[in-house]
Order: C-alpha cells, then structure tokens, then sequence
C-alpha cells in the first residue's frame, strides 16, 4: 500500500479545478453535499486553504474549502478521494494538513447526511462535535464544527495511541461494509428526479469497493489476476484525459484479452509512471500530443504497447548495462528535476528488465512494450465469470418484492434486472453447445418461460441435459424460475402495456450480441433472444398469429445509439400489391417501437426477404431513419423497393 505524505499535497489552482471538472472519478457534485451557504450566505471558495493530492502528477483527491473574508470561518464543502487512492489516509491526511494552515483561533465546519454514519464517526474522532441538525432538500444533515486546537489536539491523542489497528483482513472488511451501507443508502433514496446523480454516485463507490478489494488481495498475495482492459479504461485513459488538455489518445485492442498474472496496485502505478512520462515530454515538445495503447497476446503473453509523439529519448541514454537496464533508468529524461526518475524504476521493477522493449528516436517520440504473463487455468475463466455473475443475481433477488404500490422506478429497475438475468440464460444455454443443439435447449426453457411447460418438466427436461460443469444446470433452474415469477408478478400488479418501452428497449443491454426478435405491429407484442439460440419462426407461436401477420428483426447494442440500426424484414412477398403491404406492415411495426420509446432518429434497415416470389423486393441497400419512414405517405413506399435478384426469385434465402 502506498503511504501518504503531505509532500503530495498541492494548492488548489483554477487549472486543477478544471481537471477535476474534467475527471469523472472526481467530478462528483453529489446529492448528499448541501449548498456551502446554508447556514453562511458571505463565503467564498477559498483557493489558498483549498488542496489536491496528487501522486506522479494523478490526482487521488482533493478538498474544497469556503470561508468568510476576516478567516475566521472555514467550511468544508466536499471531501473527494478517487476510488484509486481509497485506505490510503488521503482524508485524515487533508484535515490534519487544514488545521495546520487556518489561523489560531478560526473555526472549521462541514455538514454530513444523516445516513453516512461511517463518515460521522470519522470526524468525531478527527475533534469535530456535532452542534445541530438541519433539514435541506428533504434530507437530514448534521452540522459539525471544530477548531484548530481540538483538531491538533485529536491528532496528538491518535498518536498516543499507537498502532493498535486490527488485522489488514479487520480493515478491509470495515471499508467493505462502509461502501456497502452507503450504497445500500444512496439505492433507498433513488427516484425520478435525482438518479442521474445518484447513479453516478454510486458507480464511483462501487469502483471504490473494488479497488479497497484490490489492494487488500495486493497485501496478501504477491500475484494474482489483473484485467488490464478495466484498468486502462477506468483509469489510464482518465488520467491521460485529465492531464493534457491538446492530446490525442488512440486505445487498440484484440478481441477477449485475457487476465495476466500481477499485482493490481503495482502494475497501475507504473502505468500511470509510464503515461505519465509522456504526458511530461509531450508538453516539452509543445506539439498536439498523441498517446497509443494497444493491447494483444499471443498463447503465452499479453503485450501492452504504449506510445507518444513526444521528446524521445537521448540515444547515449538508450544504451543498457551489463543487467539490461538503460541508462535512464533512475534519472529523469525531462527538463524537470523533481524525481529524478524514481518512476522509471518504479516501471522497471514492476514489470522487470526482460519484459520490457523501449523504442525511441529523440524529437519524435518512444515506444514501450510491457510483456505480461497470462494467468494460469484461462480455460476457466468463463466458468468463474458465470459463478460470479449468478450470485450476485442471487443477491440481488433477495429483498426485492413487487407490490401495487410499488413507485414506477422501482418497476422499472426490476424490468431491467429481469433482462439481465436472461441475458445471462442466454449465456448459460450456449455452455451446452458441446453435447447438445443450442436452439434446442432455448425451445425447452422458452416453453418454460411462455407458461407452456410446468415446474417439473423443466427441472427434469435440464436434468438430463449433459455440460461440463453440472452445477450450471441448477443455475438455469433457478434463473428460469425467478425470470417467469418477475414477469408473472409484473402483468399481476401493473399493465404491461404501460412498460413494452422498457420491455423491449432492456435488451439493448446485451452488448455485443445480436438480438433477434418477432414482432405483431398490431398490438406490439414481441419475443427476443440471442441470434444463436432461435429463428424468428421459433416466436410465431407464441405470438398468436400467422407468419405473414408479423414481422422479422435485429439490432445490436443500447438502443440509444442511433446509428446502430434495428432491421425489420418479412417471410415472403408474391406481388407488387404485397410487397407494399409489406412496407406498410414494416410501418406499422416501426411505428409501435417509436411508441415504446425509441428515438424517431434512429436508423432503420431491411432484411432480405427470405422468399420473394415476385419481380420486385424490398430494397435491402436503402436505409432511413424511424422518423422518416413511419410518416412516409402510401404513395412514397415504392421508393423502398428494387429489382429482385433473378439468382435468389424461387428459392429460399435462409436469413435466421
């Protein structure tokens, strides 16, 4: 664990204000933070007792300060360490640095929810008292205030103390629960008009959780599994954006990059060392800067190249010694002398000599590939995925129960978590690829699902299914029960037809799969799967009505994302007269989809018609947007159809 030190303390700058704008690890204007002027409306943001932390030049947090002009009232509005620098005693460390620098005399206050108990007992024993207890935006706070003595005071009696801590395990487990009991808060107060904040929120403390988890795994295990993915996107790429504003920053990497072996902490830090020497020879430079990551493997190695168009490296500084090391390695190669190099051996010892190549051509910029080594057993990784995914649906079902009075959000949340939850089925099903046809295993669980099939057929229709972990045939029971209880409770205590927009916009969160569905743009009524587990005529039962009735589709990704189209396309056309029915059955269905909320911008495509028995088919080239088409005039649907290919008129095109 790294300590803290008040030498990483800087002033806050009107610069680093706007980095922490920038920032979204930090950038938290939080529903739990009432106004500054509360009780006093005559304070200011004061700059001069207002300070960030600040390692390797990335911010680990930060407190913001307003007092009065005579100095004398301080008050501290926001207290913000990233999830990065959490259990590393940023906080006290803040406070304690504050007290030293207010005068003798001032006093030193802030306000905490109500709900933060953790939080309270923090600063009671940092020599705050709690005086009184105010009301804002419907939340309840408690004032606390201290001076300058006491603070100092609080310190010198944590100091007799003594390091009489519990065990790391005790620690982390306090942390946990901390984060936990606030999330759990934060989700109580969740409602229409604050769950913007309040998810953002809690995805900072949720990130938070995991790396307090990280860094006590670092303290008891030398190595253990990295995702080098997570920790560039979460926090490289952040640090990079947040630091230079005229920079460039191109991220590549392979499909399914797999963990490594490594410590979590160490390996992030010299990455942000690494990033961070760029960001430094760039700015000498004085050019638009442009940082390269990109990540590939091969059957041993993760490799991580990351490049910069900066300074370079001198040529005399390339050359290595008789242990390999260059000989920059522990001195800076920048203009600036604090450091001294300390990162490069930092990067060096982390990753160690022979698995790092360094290209570099002074004026132009360096190159660095780090080699990792691939953590063992990778063929379980997906079967440790599925584990982890399962029980935390287990943790989730517990406690959620649907009522009449249920709020909307609270309805809405659960339909979402449902199409989570099948989403995973889909992923469950395809572990059976190996000894069985995967669509049908998916026909069994549908009939389960459309109410067709009992409890006891199910459990012994999967039970004598065959897979390489048995134990995921009780995870499909279970996750199969509780989807068809959901929705049974669902159409029970409210009209579905109020909710088909989250119904089917929910599985948009299937990123990266192909959705197919079957849809009647009479009423709306739709099914949905993966494209490997069905066919559209898989639906067409269940739908109640015939194949020519309804419509084939297909989308990929969050359907927010406008240029990701949905395509719409039928079984067969035998006429020109049928074919404009067609288009006006695909007008109909497109215009049930913009009534359950799907943006009038977004694109919509066409499927080849499986068997066109006619001159003229659909025009499968020609894609519009949902806005243009459902306000197309009938005599405007023709400029949607085109000449059949004369290969395909008589012969069925297999499209499912």
């Amino acid at each position: 664990m790294i300590s803290v030190t008040s030498n990483s303390i800087h002033p806050m700058t009107l610069e680093l204000e706007r980095r922490i704008l920038h920032n979204p690890l930090l950038n938290i204007d939080t529903f739990i933070i009432p106004s500054p002027y509360v009780k006093n409306p005559n304070l200011v943001k004061d700059y001069e007792h207002s300070f960030v932390y600040m390692e390797e030049g990335e911010m680990l947090g930060y407190i913001l300060v307003y007092s009065d002009k005579d100095k004398k009232d301080f008050l501290i509005y926001k207290v913000i360490t990233s999830p990065f620098g959490r259990g590393m005693g940023i906080g006290r460390l803040f406070i304690e640095y504050l007290s030293e620098k207010v005068p003798m005399g001032s006093s030193i206050n802030l306000y905490v929810w109500e709900r933060q108990q953790d939080t309270m007992d923090f600063f009671s024993n940092m020599g705050f008292q709690s005086q009184e207890t105010i009301v804002y935006r419907n939340l309840n706070y408690h004032y606390f205030t201290s001076t300058k003595t006491q603070i100092i005071k609080s310190r010198s009696t944590e100091k007799l103390k003594g390091s009489n801590a519990q065990e790391e395990i005790g620690k982390t487990r306090h942390d946990a629960r901390k984060v936990v009991r606030l999330l759990s808060s934060m989700v109580d107060k969740l409602a229409l008009e604050n769950c913007s904040r309040i998810i953002e929120d809690i995805n900072r403390e949720t990130t938070g959780l995991v790396n307090v988890l990280n860094s006590f795994r670092d303290s008891i295990e030398t190595i253990h599994e990295v995702d080098l993915k997570i920790l560039i996107v979460e926090r490289i790429i952040p640090f990079i954006d947040t630091s230079i504003r005229d920079c460039e920053i191109k991220f590549h990497m392979e499909s399914r990059i797999s963990s490594i072996k490594g410590s979590y902490v160490n390996i992030s830090r010299a990455l942000i060392n690494l990033v961070s020497n760029s960001i430094e020879t760039i700015k000498e430079k004085g050019e638009k800067g442009i940082i390269t990551l990109e990540l590939t493997q091969d059957e041993e190695y993760v490799y991580l190249t990351a490049g910069d168009n900066g300074m370079g490296i001198k040529p005399e500084l390339m050359k290595r010694d008789t242990l390999g090391y260059p000989e920059f390695v522990g001195r800076t190669t920048k203009q600036r002398k604090k450091g001294e190099g300390l990162g490069t051996i930092q990067i060096f010892s982390t990753i160690g000599v022979e698995n790092i190549t360094i290209n570099s051509v002074q004026g132009e910029g360096t190159y660095w590939t780090l080699r990792f080594r691939k953590k063992e057993k990778e063929k379980e990784k997906w079967f440790l995925s599925l584990e982890r995914r399962f029980f935390e649906f287990k943790d989730l079902r517990e406690g959620i129960r649907l009522t009449k009075k249920t709020p909307k959000n609270v309805i809405i949340s659960t339909i979402w978590l449902m199409r989570q939850k099948e989403i995973f089925l889909f992923d469950l099903i395809m572990q059976f690829s190996k000894f069985h046809n995967m669509r049908d295993v998916y026909r069994q669980t549908l009939l389960y699902l459309q109410g067709h099939e009992s409890e006891e057929k199910l459990k012994e229709t999967i039970g004598e299914y065959r897979c390489d972990q048995p134990v995921i045939k009780n995870w499909m029971i279970e996750i199969c029960l509780d989807i068809r209880k959901t929705m049974s409770d669902l159409e029970e205590i409210v009209d579905i037809e109020d909710y088909k927009g989250e119904l089917f916009n929910s599985y948009g969160q299937a990123i990266g799969n192909i959705m197919i569905f079957t849809l009647d743009p009479e009423n709306g009524n739709f099914l949905v799967t993966d494209r490997k587990l069905a066919e559209h005529l898989d639906f067409v039962y269940y739908l109640g009505k015939e194949r020519d009735e309804l419509l084939r589709g297909e989308f990929i990704g969050d359907m927010k994302t406008l240029d990701n189209p949905i395509l719409f396309g039928v079984w067969d056309i035998s006429s020109d007269e049928d074919l404009i029915n067609k288009l006006k059955l695909i007008r109909e269905g497109a215009k049930r989809l913009v009534e359950n909320g799907i943006d009038e911008g977004k694109k919509l495509a066409f499927y080849q018609t499986t068997y066109c028995d006619n001159a003229n088919d659909i025009n499968t080239d020609k894609t519009t947007t949902f806005g243009e088409f459902i306000n197309l005039p009938d005599d405007q649907l023709e400029k949607f159809k085109r000449e059949a290919d004369d290969e395909l008129q008589g012969f069925l095109v297999y499209r499912d």
